[in-house]
């Protein structure tokens, strides 16, 4: 297992990930979402391969607030609760300590993974029912700096 940068010849793959966890995690619409985001901001997002080929993905942005995004994190629907998502994420706060120091991390995920993030001590401070679609609400989640 590695985990690299993204480059632009990753994107059928980082969206067959996207379509895998279509229903559960994400809805259809989105797709176009995530490759606008894949164009214009892919400097920061990495993928993880196994035996060269690309399982998981998720990036990292500074916000106007200065707080740092968890953005379009996601592992092959088959290969959930492996520990690959942990991984991807851990990392990825690393990189964004690296990149932009000590700043509060934050994500919108859904409720189905909200859980996953406040084992790794985010804080919920917004819930909405069907915010990305019937049945996927939003929840956007807080990890502050340690006082």
């Amino acid at each position: 297992m590695i985990i690299r940068r993204y480059k632009p010849s990753d994107i059928e793959a980082v969206v067959a990930i996207f379509r895998s966890n279509i229903g559960k995690y994400f809805v259809e619409a989105e797709e176009k979402e995530l490759r606008e985001f894949l164009e214009a901001f892919s400097d920061d997002y990495f993928v993880i391969e196994i035996i060269d080929e690309v399982v998981a993905a998720g990036g990292i942005a500074l916000n106007e607030d200065e707080t740092i995004s968890l953005c379009w994190g996601m592992v092959r629907t088959d290969l959930i609760g492996t520990g690959l998502g942990k991984k991807l994420t851990l990392f990825r706060m690393e990189k964004g300590r690296e990149k932009w120091g000590d700043r509060p991390f934050v994500t919108s995920t859904s409720h189905h993974t909200e859980g996953f993030y406040k084992k790794l001590g985010f804080e919920t401070v917004e819930h909405t029912p069907d915010g990305f679609g019937p049945g996927i609400d939003i929840c956007k989640m807080r990890l502050a700096l340690p006082e």
